[in-house]
């Protein structure tokens, strides 16, 4: 039986010996989900199908636009479509004119982009065990059946120590998957500052700002950082873990 993240296709396997053999194969499905707030279009987004109600929390939470499960008043979801009634004006058209999507520097405790700096707040330390973290990675691979079964998905989990996994998601765009268990965590009143956020992929910029602004104090991934990531890390306290193979790991941050 195919899930819902995924669907059955048609290929034919090529061989380099001009062989030529039909197969049934599976792909990961991706649909656009429209963020609505105030009735006024906000996002949308290219994501796997489910969690869209995580999704929406998480997005709106990582991006700025709340700071706490307070300021929404009211959010009608659907497979395809969220509409969010928030308790405050906002003005959605200067936000998307003003978003930025290249970060240039980070310096201290700021982070300047395309004409806007940002400020983080230092997120509490967090003490980790080099072997807690391996098994984290352990349960985020073993978690991760639809990429086995279409190499073509990202995953993201939350470990919170004395709960174990908090949520975990599988989404064609490793920004969703983030948002998405940032979304169930928030949505369960979770505390941020004392998870463990684990990635498959790697730690760019934005996704590390993402995770910064949310208060999560430790980010581990079985890939490479970029500078960008190191640099907010650095700027926001967060430790900063990559490589994270085998029984061995690159600690980038908080040293």
């Amino acid at each position: 039986m195919i899930s819902l993240s995924v669907q059955g296709v048609r290929v034919t396997r090529i061989g380099l010996d001009g062989s030529a053999e039909p197969q049934d194969d599976v792909v990961a499905r991706d649909v656009a989900v429209c963020i609505f707030v105030n009735d006024e279009p906000y996002r949308t987004l290219v994501a796997s199908p489910g969690m869209v109600e995580e999704l929406a929390w998480g997005h709106m939470f990582t991006e700025g636009l709340i700071s706490s499960t307070d300021e929404v008043e009211g959010m009608i979801v659907s497979p395809t479509r969220v509409d969010v009634t928030l308790t405050k004006p906002v003005d959605i058209q200067a936000i998307n004119m003003g978003r930025s999507t290249l970060l240039t520097t980070a310096c201290g405790s700021s982070l300047r982009t395309q004409g806007e700096e940002i400020k983080l707040n230092k997120v509490k330390p967090l003490k980790i065990d080099p072997a807690l973290v391996h098994d984290i990675i352990g349960a985020l691979n073993e978690r991760s059946t639809v990429f086995r079964e279409t190499g073509g998905t990202h995953s993201a989990l939350l470990y919170r120590e004395g709960e174990g996994v908090v949520a975990f998601s599988e989404d064609v765009g490793r920004h969703n998957a983030l948002d998405k268990v940032i979304g169930a965590a928030i949505m369960r009143n979770v505390d941020l500052g004392e998870c463990i956020l684990a990635s498959c992929g790697r730690l760019a910029g934005e996704m590390v700002l993402k995770a910064a602004k949310a208060g999560i104090p430790v980010i581990c991934s079985v890939s490479a950082p970029l500078l960008s990531g190191i640099r907010i890390a650095e700027a926001a306290g967060v430790t900063l873990i990559g490589f994270v193979r085998g029984r061995r790991m690159n600690q980038y941050t908080c040293l």
